[in-house]
C-alpha cells in the first residue's frame, strides 16, 4: 500500500480550537505526537506537553471584556528544535504577566519551572506565549 502526499511532511503544525477548556487535551496530545517526531526521550515529551497544556489554560482563562468568542490559535513548528506559539486575541486574560515582577509569578510557575525560553507578548489586542526547546 502506498500514501500519496508529500515526500517530507509539514514541519509546522497549526491548531485553532474554541475557547474551551475541555479542547486543551487535543492541543496536548499533538503537541506531544509532534515532540516525539524529533526523535527526543520521552521525558521531553512530557515537558512540551506540559507545557503547551499549561500555556493553553492560562490563555483561556476568563479576562475583563475579553473576547471569549475568538479562538485560541497554536503554532508548533519542529524542523529546527521544537517552538510552540499560543495567541488569543483580545485582552489578555492573566494580570501580572511574567515580565512584571511580583504580580501573578506563581500562574507561570510551572512554565518557568518547565522551560527556560519562553516569553509573553501583549499588545492589548493579542496576547502571545512563545516557548522553545533547542535540539538536543
Amino acid at each position: 500500500m502506498q500514501l500519496s502526499g508529500p515526500a517530507t511532511p509539514p514541519s509546522t503544525v497549526t491548531v485553532s480550537i474554541s475557547r474551551d477548556p475541555a479542547l486543551v487535551r487535543t492541543v496536548r496530545l499533538v503537541a506531544a505526537a509532534l515532540a516525539r517526531r524529533t526523535g527526543r526521550d520521552e521525558e521531553f515529551v512530557e515537558e512540551v506537553r506540559l507545557a503547551v497544556g499549561e500555556a493553553c489554560t492560562l490563555l483561556l482563562a476568563p479576562s475583563p471584556g475579553g473576547a471569549e468568542s475568538e479562538p485560541l490559535t497554536v503554532a508548533m513548528q519542529f524542523d529546527d528544535g521544537f517552538a510552540v506559539d499560543v495567541t488569543c486575541e483580545g485582552p489578555a486574560p492573566l494580570a501580572g504577566l511574567p515580565d512584571t515582577e511580583t504580580d501573578g509569578l506563581e500562574r507561570w510557575a510551572l512554565l518557568r519551572g518547565l522551560i527556560d525560553d519562553f516569553r509573553v507578548q501583549h499588545d492589548g489586542a493579542m496576547t502571545r506565549v512563545s516557548m522553545s526547546w533547542p535540539d538536543a
